[in-house]
């Protein structure tokens, strides 16, 4: 009798203990994947993308956007060969480099993509973070003609970190300070001729 009693209080701490960590893990600030659609527009072409991400900042990140800090947002695709035998070969493919700041004189929001150079303003946060996170028909280069005679996969991951300082040496920041990138969960995507 005695041993039961023990028995459901030890139950009852490991559910009270289990309820508390999985709410703090759905609170957990992150990048996701809403949409993410790939079509092939013929043979011997390239493929077009489309893709809508949702973001919850770190209070980190939020912070260091207001006091003029720069966000770096990635989007990148990999060709990943898949290997029965031994570890699958990931090659970097394409790569979508974008920068969010804040201007406090102006109190706008600005989004610049580096690949096209095009820069957009936005007067709050979430309209920022929203253009930021869609990306609409964008061309893929062209895919090697290997990747459809082996068992290769498209693979596409989003990042979004703070701009390293301009006076300190390559990585010294992060030394001494936590990693506060953001990165989305992984989607892959069977290529098939």
């Amino acid at each position: 009798m005695k041993n039961s009693w023990w028995m459901r209080y030890l139950c009852i701490i490991f559910l009270g203990w289990l309820l508390a960590t999985t709410t703090s893990f759905a609170a957990e600030e992150k990048i996701t994947v809403r949409d993410f659609t790939l079509y092939n527009n013929g043979q011997n072409k390239p493929l077009t993308a489309t893709l809508h991400l949702d973001y919850q900042l770190t209070d980190y990140l939020r912070d260091s956007l207001l006091n003029g800090g720069t966000l770096i947002h990635e989007v990148r695709f990999s060709l990943v060969s898949h290997n029965d035998w031994w570890f699958n070969k990931t090659e970097k493919f394409a790569s979508i480099i974008s920068e969010l700041k804040y201007h406090s004189l102006s109190r706008h929001y600005q989004v610049v993509r580096k690949d096209t150079g095009e820069h957009w303003n936005f007067s709050n946060l979430a309209s920022a973070l929203s253009h930021l996170g869609a990306l609409e028909n964008y061309k893929l280069p062209a895919l090697p003609t290997s990747v459809y005679k082996k068992d290769t996969s498209l693979y596409m991951e989003a990042t979004l970190a703070p701009k390293e300082p301009a006076g300190l040496p390559l990585g010294l920041s992060t030394l001494f300070s936590e990693d506060h990138t953001l990165v989305s969960q992984g989607v892959l995507w069977a290529l098939t001729p």
